[in-house]
């Protein structure tokens, strides 16, 4: 024989007017996953536009380098009798090259490579001394404009 009290529930459920969620609280849930989700999407992008124009401008300052490379192998002998003279801009003209996305589709980013060679005389008994600056300019996706320079100094035979 069971006896039950009056002050025993007859079960575990919550009140009837607690029974679920209000609409508040779901769309204060939905709210809550929107700016997650935002957040994640932002950063995302964010991240491969980063890892996009970091590429590009290894892959100008590459070229770039190339550019510093040919033209320290230029000739230029000041002490032989046949003054050979190679290391001047006009055997560097400006050249546009293309920055190429391994493993994409596109057509790859434009660049321009500038050379400027300038002679550096300190004092006329000092050997000359010539330098060679090369840009790469380029533009991102359309907008920015990027500029990667090099410089370098070098003197005759070296």
């Amino acid at each position: 024989m069971n006896i039950r009290f009056s002050s025993q529930q007859a079960g575990c459920f919550p009140p009837r007017g607690r029974a679920g969620m209000t609409l508040v609280e779901v769309i204060f849930a939905l709210a809550i996953t929107a700016l997650m989700l935002g957040g994640i999407i932002t950063g995302y992008i964010y991240c491969t536009t980063t890892a996009i124009k970091s590429e590009l401008a290894q892959m100008a300052n590459a070229r770039a380098l190339q550019r510093i490379e040919e033209a320290r192998s230029a000739q230029w002998n000041t002490s032989s009798s046949l003054a050979a003279d190679q290391l001047v801009a006009a055997n560097f003209p400006d050249e546009t090259v293309t920055l190429d996305m391994p493993g994409t589709d596109t057509n790859g980013t434009l660049a321009t490579i500038e050379t400027t060679i300038t002679p550096i005389s300190p004092t006329p008994s000092a050997p000359p001394l010539r330098s060679i600056h090369v840009d790469c300019i380029w533009q991102f996706r359309g907008a920015e404009w990027v500029t990667n320079s090099i410089e370098t100094i070098q003197a005759a035979s070296q």
